[in-house]
């Protein structure tokens, strides 16, 4: 029995999907497994699907899903709904990196509307394939495909930042917080300053905010360097690096936050690399999925801080103090769950 990854295109470096099917692919490989990844939009419509049924009817197909992955629109077109036919009552994973747009309490009317259609084809998808496993990676899918009757569970979704070891040693004059990933304009970013305040003012270290990696979005950026210059906070920014050296910058740093929102704090790769490597991460919820539907990885419940918590600086303070967590291999733990599948 073997595996395939069907992804809309594969590209590793420039695409968070393509670099978490990469890495794990390399892994499973230990098990004895050669997974093959099948560009969905590498062949023409004939060729991709004489393709797909001439796969072994044993083997696993994981689809790794996101609506715009498939289609330029988000839509799902004649194309993917053929796939589905042409893969029904096969052994068929979906992993939902995405689900729909719009979902959120201040959508846009165009994204509440574009968000209706494209559930509306993910949901006819499903209902075509039939697949024995659907999982996701966050609370908000897990909430709202539960709400529309798909029977889905959780799966881990990894950094893609492996371990580097380092004799790097951190300044224990300096509180250096991580910002990696992208850093959204709606987070909090006054509130957040307000709490970086309170924690230098209990532990006389200076604050230092860490920008890493290359930054995309220039609207969050701005927010970030404007509490900075306003409470006096030290700037700096690592511009485009490495894995191995962005591995190298998270080990030197204290605390990590994360800009997106609780809810969906499971499909970001970049905090799950922060979380990986050890950090405490603050987050915030934003209030879009109901409190007994949140949740993070176990492996990390006491890592996460909201920063709507009006504890969190005493939590913060006392989880610094213990012995840092040795780094956590989710490459690993995600490939074991994708073996028991072909089991």
């Amino acid at each position: 029995m073997n595996l395939h990854f069907i992804i809309g295109s594969y590209r590793p470096g420039k695409c968070g999907i393509s670099d978490y099917v990469s890495l794990l692919s390399s892994r499973i490989k230990i098990y004895g497994v050669t997974p093959e990844i099948i560009e969905f939009r590498n062949y023409s419509g004939r060729s991709f699907f004489k393709k797909i049924e001439d796969l072994p009817h044993k083997d696993l197909l994981s689809i790794q899903f996101a609506p715009y992955s498939f289609s330029p629109i988000g839509l799902a077109g004649p194309s993917l709904l053929n796939l589905g036919r042409i893969i029904r009552n096969r052994k068929v994973h979906i992993m939902f990196h995405e689900i729909w747009i719009g979902a959120y309490r201040n959508a846009s009317w165009k994204e509440k509307v574009l968000g209706f259609c494209q559930k509306k084809g993910v949901l006819k998808f499903l209902h075509i394939v039939q697949p024995e496993w659907i999982t996701a990676s966050n609370a908000a899918a897990l909430y709202l495909l539960g709400r529309e009757g798909v029977k889905v569970r959780y799966q881990y979704l990894f950094g893609n930042m492996p371990f580097t070891f380092t004799n790097t040693k951190k300044n224990n004059q300096t509180c250096k917080i991580a910002f990696f990933g992208t850093p959204y304009q709606k987070f909090p970013y006054e509130l957040l300053a307000e709490k970086l305040k309170t924690l230098f003012e209990i532990t006389r270290q200076k604050i230092e905010l860490r920008i890493i990696g290359r930054q995309r979005d220039k609207t969050g950026l701005a927010e970030i360097l404007k509490i900075a210059q306003k409470h006096q906070f030290t700037t700096s920014e690592t511009g485009e690096l490495s894995s191995d050296k962005i591995s190298i910058e998270l080990q030197t740093c204290s605390i990590g936050v994360s800009t997106t929102p609780y809810d969906v704090l499971g499909k970001s790769g970049a905090t799950a690399a922060m979380l990986e490597h050890g950090l405490p991460v603050i987050a915030f919820d934003d209030g879009d999925t109901p409190l007994e539907k949140l949740f993070v990885n176990e492996e990390f419940s006491d890592q996460v801080f909201l920063l709507n918590n009006n504890s969190l600086i005493d939590r913060i303070i006392g989880f610094l103090n213990q012995k840092r967590k040795p780094f956590f291999d989710g490459v690993a733990y995600t490939a074991e769950d994708m073996i028991k599948m072909l089991n």
